[in-house]
């Protein structure tokens, strides 16, 4: 499964450097690149896991751009705002042309995708332990800080966390339904404090921008602010599920991990 994502990385990243660059391709390579980061860090290969990472964060702007530009479109912005965007989506296109991002991102997929031998090799049934518990205590201390003071870096730290927990448990074995079940709630959780990061960066571009708007923006984020807001008080069940083990048991009926060679087998 690794090996197909970062086939799929590679070949998207080459249509983008042919000039067919699109925002589904660009969303799409970030979104397996960050897969492949959180196999890494679940096998332990924190090195490789920054490559990835940094991979990642090369299209982050220019991913939120294209949101931006979907959103202006879905609120029916005058045309002259649109237009106004598209040549900054042009110019951030042109830049990462420029600074061969692409083929930056190429060889990182191509040589830092993959876990090592050596990591490969750990116990995973010691490595998921270690894990969810400092999964489980990180993420009561940022719940525990968003609750006191909710700004927005303290949210998105928190959604970051849980992109993490969603992507990691993805890799692992689990029943079917029940397991999709968690992560689509986690995904939910997600998107309410992503919606509120996304807004809060338009709101600074419209005015960037001088959009006629600013009012129809500012609205709209101060809603979703009120939603991610409410979000820390809701994820006691996260962190129970962490402590209990719920979230990354094996299949087996003595609800005990699966070994590496169980999960190469799903």
């Amino acid at each position: 499964m690794a090996a197909g994502y970062q086939a799929t990385v590679l070949q998207l990243v080459r249509r983008v450097m042919a000039g067919q660059c699109s925002p589904d391709r660009v969303h799409a390579i970030r979104t397996h690149c960050r897969r492949l980061q959180a196999l890494l860090e679940l096998c332990g290969d924190e090195k490789r896991a920054v490559v990835m990472a940094h991979s990642v964060r090369r299209l982050s702007k220019l991913r939120a751009l294209h949101v931006f530009q979907q959103y202006l479109r879905k609120i029916e912005a005058p045309a002259a705002d649109v237009a106004a965007l598209d040549l900054r989506i042009v110019a951030k296109q042109q830049h990462l042309t420029r600074t061969q991002a692409y083929r930056k991102i190429e060889q990182a997929v191509w040589k830092h995708a993959l876990p090592t031998l050596t990591h490969l090799n750990r116990s995973l049934r010691d490595r998921l332990e270690v894990l969810r518990h400092v999964h489980g205590e990180h993420l009561k201390c940022l719940i525990a800080t968003a609750l006191k003071k909710s700004r927005r870096k303290h949210l998105h730290a928190l959604r970051l966390a849980l992109k993490t927990i969603r992507y990691q448990t993805e890799w692992l074995p689990g029943r079917r339904g029940p397991k999709r079940m968690l992560m689509k709630r986690i995904k939910q959780v997600q998107a309410l404090l992503g919606r509120y990061e996304e807004l809060a960066d338009f709101r600074q571009w419209g005015t960037e921008l001088d959009l006629t708007m600013q009012a129809r923006i500012r609205k709209d984020w101060k809603r979703a602010r009120k939603r991610a807001r409410s979000v820390p008080a809701e994820l006691t069940w996260l962190v129970g599920a962490l402590a209990s083990g719920h979230l990354w048991i094996g299949m087996d009926q003595k609800r005990t991990l699966l070994g590496l060679e169980g999960v190469r087998t799903l």
